[in-house]
């Protein structure tokens, strides 16, 4: 065994790298990222209706999450409500129905991990990582 497969970072960023090029022929028939799939679930799923409660959602930075709501508006998903300094974001019906396109594209990188790792280590790797990521943030 290398060095490189010793390494718990080389090797976790070796499968997302493989996990983010799976994810990103699944939603190019959408012409948005995988995360901002997530944002866009994030607000007609989840109900978080301004950028922070977004953002929290996600676990990422308010700046990156406005530019992701830059694009699903441009794109009609979504629509910003100003308020003096605050900001709601309520997902649109064009949204709504790319809910269901969303949902697909996760379904298909559901479907090719599992392929590739069988269903149950597919979903024991999840769990794994989950449990990892709460021991950095709890």
């Amino acid at each position: 065994m290398s060095f490189f497969e010793q390494c718990m970072y080389y090797s976790v960023n070796k499968l997302a790298r493989r996990l983010n090029s799976i994810a990103d022929e699944e939603f190019k028939k959408m012409d948005i990222t995988a995360t901002q799939g997530f944002a866009l679930i994030a607000v007609g799923e989840l109900h978080k209706h301004t950028p922070s409660e977004i953002a929290a959602e996600l676990e990422m930075k308010p700046s990156t999450i406005t530019r992701f709501l830059d694009k699903l508006e441009k794109l009609g998903y979504i629509k910003r409500d100003y308020h003096g300094r605050n900001t709601e974001v309520n997902i649109t019906e064009l949204g709504t129905e790319k809910l269901q396109e969303v949902f697909q594209c996760w379904k298909g990188i559901h479907d090719r991990n599992a392929e590739t790792f069988g269903e149950e280590i597919a979903k024991d790797v999840t769990e794994e990582v989950i449990k990892a990521n709460k021991l950095y943030t709890d």
